[in-house]
């Protein structure tokens, strides 16, 4: 994890990486939750040996499993986070998918700890999994109350939290199909303040104008529509580069 974490700062460290993965499954059938979503994370953020990694991953969801009322909302949305971009990316974390039922149930639990980000890692998660999911939990208990969640602190949410936040949250609805009209609502009045649009990075300006050309496109929020594509043309973003921000800001950055 930090060896990931210090990625840019110290990139010669990067190598040890495929060296580790042994060790760490020697102690994997002993780890705590916090220290499983450390992994996890860390083996989505960067390219392991999926022949290496498959043992490992067969005992952190074996080991996901006993902790599972142990994990935080941020380790959750860690957790739904990486397995998200290690199916995507064909490793073999089929044994986790069948642990996120049980962490969607804590997930729902741990829904009035959860911050900015919390909110839209799990979401994206969730995203990128759902064709897997062997359960409708997600869209009947926990989306509507990450969806109150999100409506009640977001005025609350500051520099980068709101930059890339609410961006992932609104683009993460739309890839689930799931319109919910407050939510919506509440996002484009926050976005439509003084500013706000002009001073957005330009994936979030992106997601947004790709999420509500894909999600809802009612009358009501028509003003919000036309706002951010006479900021889009401003920049001069191209229709592409509206489509791939569905991708994440991650990879729509390379």
């Amino acid at each position: 994890w930090a060896i990931v974490s210090m990625e840019k700062q110290m990139p010669q460290l990067k190598p040890l990486i495929p060296e580790l993965i042994p060790m760490i499954q020697l102690v994997a059938k002993d780890m705590v939750a916090q220290a499983i979503s450390n992994v996890m994370w860390a083996c989505a953020r960067c390219e392991i040996d999926s022949g290496a990694s498959e043992s490992l991953f067969v005992t952190l969801a074996e080991r996901a499993f006993m902790e599972a009322d142990a994990f935080t909302a941020q380790g959750i949305a860690n957790i739904f986070w990486a397995s998200g971009k290690l199916h995507k990316r064909g490793a073999p974390v089929s044994p986790f998918l069948d642990v996120l039922p049980m962490l969607l149930e804590v997930a729902v639990q741990r829904v009035d700890a959860t911050t900015a980000q919390d909110i839209a890692t799990t979401l994206w998660g969730i995203a990128d999994v759902r064709h897997v999911l062997s359960t409708s939990a997600f869209e009947r208990d926990l989306i509507p109350r990450l969806a109150d969640a999100t409506i009640e602190k977001a005025p609350r949410f500051t520099g980068r939290q709101f930059e890339f936040a609410i961006p992932q949250v609104a683009c993460a609805f739309a890839k689930l199909q799931i319109q919910h009209r407050p939510l919506l609502k509440t996002i484009a009045t926050l976005c439509q303040k003084k500013g706000v649009l002009m001073n957005m990075n330009d994936w979030g300006l992106c997601a947004l104008t790709w999420s509500y050309a894909e999600v809802i496109q009612d009358a009501e929020l028509s003003e919000f529509r036309k706002g951010l594509r006479e900021e889009v043309a401003r920049r001069s973003l191209s229709e592409e580069r509206i489509s791939q921000s569905q991708a994440g800001p991650d990879v729509w950055s390379l």
